[in-house]
């Protein structure tokens, strides 16, 4: 066992705070890189804050260890840190991950991808464009298409720069229009291309739409709320009568996705739907719609709904109420 899952970290990161030069931190983090390196001992949660937030040259010399540790093992911290970040956003293992995205490992490189999910940092655009272009694997250039999804929306919410659009946009569209790539490589470029919403992207999301292939069939739909446009509102109020789960699942959160309330009575339907997921994504669009018979069918919910539902109801309600009023909430 690498690591005792879950244990508190016991020191706040703030009372951790060093001074990267003194020769004590030092000691420290060249003890944890003989702690990782040794496959034979334990990790403590402790000991990963003394690789949060490396430094240029710190992260040069936990290199020189990383590549060095075998496979497993490397999986295994990795996928420790992630979860670790997730738990504690005071942890900062960006240098760590950006890094990881050279791993030889398929694995190591996915979790690396996974890992850098929260961050906005446009220098992670490069390397994300550089596995989706030349990565072996169909398994981690799809992973790389997701995560530049995010950025794609972040550009079209004018938070990057418009060379970083370009890149982006090229990039995906390049892998998108390949008809030798690997399919769903193919399909989750299609959804994190889809917030740039040029007729081209239009024609590629009619032509996932009318495959037989379910699951280009969902990512279509699924780009569809992220296009925003709302021409698409038809034919998602046709699809949430969908008799495949799947299909009325992503047809609810893109409903959500493009917000519009001529879609909140058949929104109410999915509560009653035979599958709890689809029900959970009904729930989850009423909270991003907002309105008084989305505020006035979730309040039922929460008091005379089934218990399992209770809890998104509860948070897709605070939702509603941000919506009608956002200076009630603090920032």
């Amino acid at each position: 066992m690498l690591y005792s899952a879950k244990l508190p970290i016991c020191r706040s990161l703030a009372i951790v705070e060093r001074i990267r030069l003194i020769p004590e931190v030092l000691e420290k983090m060249e003890e944890v890189l003989d702690i990782l390196a040794d496959i034979s001992a334990d990790v403590a949660n402790a000991d990963f804050i003394e690789i949060s937030d490396l430094s240029p040259s710190e992260i040069g010399s936990f290199a020189k260890v990383w590549f060095t540790i075998p496979v497993d093992r490397k999986r295994s911290i990795l996928s420790t840190m992630a979860s670790l970040a997730e738990d504690n956003t005071e942890l900062d293992f960006c240098a760590v991950f950006k890094m990881c995205l050279k791993d030889p490992d398929e694995t190591v490189q996915k979790t690396a991808i996974e890992g850098l999910w929260e961050y906005e940092d446009r220098s992670i655009i490069a390397g994300l464009v550089q596995i989706l272009r030349s990565n072996r694997s169909p398994f981690v250039r799809s992973t790389a298409a997701v995560a530049l999804g995010k950025f794609a929306y972040l550009t079209q919410e004018g938070k990057l720069l418009p060379k970083d659009g370009s890149e982006i946009f090229e990039n995906l569209m390049d892998t998108l229009s390949d008809e030798d790539e690997d399919l769903e490589v193919r399909r989750r470029s299609l959804e994190a291309v889809a917030p740039f919403n040029t007729d081209v992207i239009r024609g590629y999301v009619t032509w996932a739409y009318e495959s037989d292939d379910m699951d280009l069939k969902s990512s279509s739909i699924y780009a569809m709320g992220r296009t925003g446009e709302p021409s698409w509102i038809p034919c998602l109020m046709k699809e949430l009568q969908s008799p495949e789960p799947s299909v009325r699942y992503e047809t609810a959160n893109a409903c959500g996705d493009l917000g519009d309330e001529d879609v909140v009575p058949d929104l109410v339907q999915l509560l009653e739907d035979d599958d709890y997921q689809v029900q959970i994504a009904g729930i989850n669009a009423l909270g991003k719609i907002g309105g008084v018979l989305a505020k006035r069918v979730l309040t039922r919910c929460i008091k005379e709904g089934d218990a399992a539902l209770e809890d998104a109801a509860r948070a897709a309600l605070e939702d509603v109420e941000f919506l009608d009023d956002p200076m009630a909430y603090p920032s």
